[in-house]
Parts: structure tokens; sequence; C-alpha cells
């Protein structure tokens, strides 16, 4: 992203106008050297913190009336606690901690722009600093960096911020994730994959794009697209590549000749309709204790209504046992799968509980059942977990 183009916000330019040291890093706006007053009534130097909205390439207003504080707690000039300071932990960005939150709201609309409620607060801590030390100032001089963090993502995850998950979501991060089969469950495991901060997704699939795949499969393909008739896995990896720059295709299937693909995943998804295919795989994920998920779904019409079950089936290292028996053994005709019946949102959802799975498996949700084995049942709208002996 421009420095160039953030300096350029009206609000941002003032504060450089006025000196204010100000940087952006991991979704926030950070504003160093502010003098404020310790407990023991000594004048020491902290800063402001607050995570922002970027809409494109520029700041924009719109943040509530919140801003966060790194030092300890903030004093009066006579060495007691500061009203709006209240004890809050933040992580603002790797190795950079706010412990203090700050509120004061001016009135019931907050305040009007980003420039004054970085002045407002900066007033109410420094005030107090220079009522001891008139030479200490929160406007040291202009200064304006934007501090790369090494995303994997083309442009701010400003939602993590905006959250305060930074430290959660660095869980993601060494995580090189394959996904195998771009069909309608696939695809959808790869919109929500494409949203971590994972630092790889490779994509394979050696099938076309058509007009049956648009109907459940992610996004609005338009109809010239359609008629090229591209390959899944590059087409997906040319939609998502907007957004996550760890992106990669290979235009084929996955077979026993080409395993190698695999070289380094941390994790593997298999989405493929290739049951005959896939012993050979899942023997080599198993071999070198890649942890893999597998996904699939059997849906009916019984009496002019469709019901089924999806499934998810989860193999990590130590656990193989609870996988293999409950993926399904290869059907006497590959395209079997084809003829199956299939729905976006039976797709999708079969693709959430699958990343949703991962995500425990990571350590990114709290997990208290750590199952191998998962089923959703559209009759009776429940999810039954379960293990082997």
């Amino acid at each position: 992203m421009s420095t160039a183009l953030l300096a350029r916000d009206p609000d941002l330019s003032r504060l450089l106008d006025d000196g204010y040291d100000v940087v952006l890093q991991a979704g926030h706006l950070i504003v160093r050297h502010i003098p404020y007053v310790t407990e023991a009534g000594a004048v020491d130097y902290g800063f402001l913190a607050y995570p922002v909205t970027i809409s494109g390439d520029r700041l924009v207003s719109g943040t509530d009336h919140r801003i966060w504080f790194g030092g300890s707690a903030p004093c009066d000039e006579h060495g007691r606690k500061l009203a709006p300071a209240s004890p809050q932990a933040r992580v603002i960005a790797d190795g950079l901690h706010a412990h203090f939150m700050l509120s004061s709201k001016p009135s019931p609309a907050g305040y009007p722009d980003e420039y004054t409620k970085v002045t407002a607060y900066a007033r109410i801590i420094a005030d107090q600093a220079q009522a001891i030390d008139p030479s200490a100032t929160p406007t040291p001089g202009a200064a304006w960096q934007e501090v790369e963090d090494d995303s994997p993502f083309a442009y701010r995850d400003t939602a993590t911020s905006r959250a305060g998950l930074a430290a959660v979501n660095r869980r993601y991060r060494g995580h090189r994730v394959v996904i195998v089969g771009l069909g309608g469950s696939g695809s959808y495991i790869l919109d929500q994959v494409a949203k971590t901060e994972v630092d790889t997704i490779l994509l394979i699939d050696g099938d076309t794009f058509d007009n049956h795949n648009a109907f459940r499969a992610p996004g609005a393909p338009t109809i010239d697209m359609l008629r090229s008739r591209p390959n899944k896995a590059a087409y997906f990896a040319s939609l998502y590549s907007n957004m996550h720059r760890g992106i990669t295709a290979h235009e084929g299937y996955l077979d026993e000749d080409n395993l190698a693909l695999l070289d380094g995943a941390t994790f593997v998804f298999l989405a493929s309709d290739d049951a005959a295919g896939k012993p050979a795989v899942m023997d080599w994920l198993e071999a070198r204790d890649v942890s893999f998920i597998d996904v699939g779904m059997g849906i009916e019409e019984i009496d002019g209504k469709l019901s089924g079950l999806l499934r998810v089936t989860t193999s990590l290292p130590g656990r193989r046992q609870q996988a293999r028996p409950r993926i399904p053994s290869p059907a006497p005709e590959r395209d079997a799968y084809g003829r199956n019946i299939q729905t976006a949102d039976l797709n999708a959802l079969n693709a959430v509980l699958a990343v949703n799975r991962f995500k425990r498996a990571i350590g990114i949700y709290a997990d208290a059942t750590d199952e191998g084995f998962a089923t959703y049942s559209v009759i009776t709208n429940e999810i039954a977990n379960e293990d082997l002996p």
C-alpha cells in the first residue's frame, strides 16, 4: 500500500502538519511519543492506537470514540489515575501491546473526524505531563511510516485489527494449505481459507469450469467467462488472488504420479470426486504426517423433497485410525459423483464445517470434541460427532 496515498488523507495530513509521529501498523493507526505522567509522578512516553477502516488504499472515518494507550497507567499531574483510562489489554501487533482503553465521548455522535479524536486524547494525557515538564510534547516533528507486517493479503485485513485478534490469527502463519478439487465444496473451502493468513494455498483440479459449476460455487461468473471454459483451479486462483497473494494453481488432477505436488503441505483438503485415487493420496499424506480433511455429501430426492448427509472426516497425526474407515470406497464409475444432487448452500455448509474443523485443529477456535468424523443431517438439521474406539 502506498505511503504517499495514505498521507493524502485530510485528517492524517493535519496530524502530520501538527508534528505528530504517526505509524500505520497491523491495521492500527498509532501515534507515538505521547508524554504522560506515571503513578510515581514522573514523565514518560507512550503511544495511542486504534483500529482503522481502510477503503481500498485510503483511510476513511467512521471508527468509534475509543482509543488504546500503550504505557503504564496514565495519571494526572498529582499521580492520580486518569478517569477515562481503564485496564484493558489489546495486541496491536507482534511485540506491541496496549494495556489501557481510553473512553471519553464528547457527544452522542462521538468525534466528527479522526483528527479531532486523536488530538483530543493526546491533550487529555499530554496536558498533565506538560504541567510537570513544559518541554514534554506529543508533537516532536512529523513522521509517517507504514510498517510491513509480512501479510499474505493483497490489502490490509482491518477486520482482524478491529476485533483485536492479531495474536490469534498469527497461528495461521507457517501453514501451507492444499485444496484438491475445486467443484462445489472445494471452491467454498477456498472462499473461507483465502480470508485467513495461511502462507500459501495450492489449488489442484484438472476439470473445466462450466455452467453447472457456477450454480454451486461462490461468486457470479459472467457468461463470457463461462464460454471460455477455463480450468477450475486457474479460474479460482485468478479470482482469489485479488485478496490473497499466496494462491497458485495446478491445472491437472492429482494422482499417484504427481503426489510430489503435495511436498511442503501442512494441511490438505480433499474435495475431489476421484474416490479411486484417494487411497494413494491418503497413504502419501499419512506417511509424511500431513493433516487432512476429506469432505463429501450424499443427497437424494425422496417424495419430491431433498434429504441426505454431509460428511467431514478429519485425519490428524496420531489419529489416523478414525479417518480411513469413514471415507467411502471407490465407486464403480468415476462420474457417479457427478450425477449426485448438489446445491450451493449444502456445498457451502460442507465447506464451512470442514474449515471450522481445520481452525479447531490448529488452535484458532476452542475445541471440546476433537472429533474425527462429523455428519450433518438435512432432514433433522443436526450435527453428529463421532470417533472410532
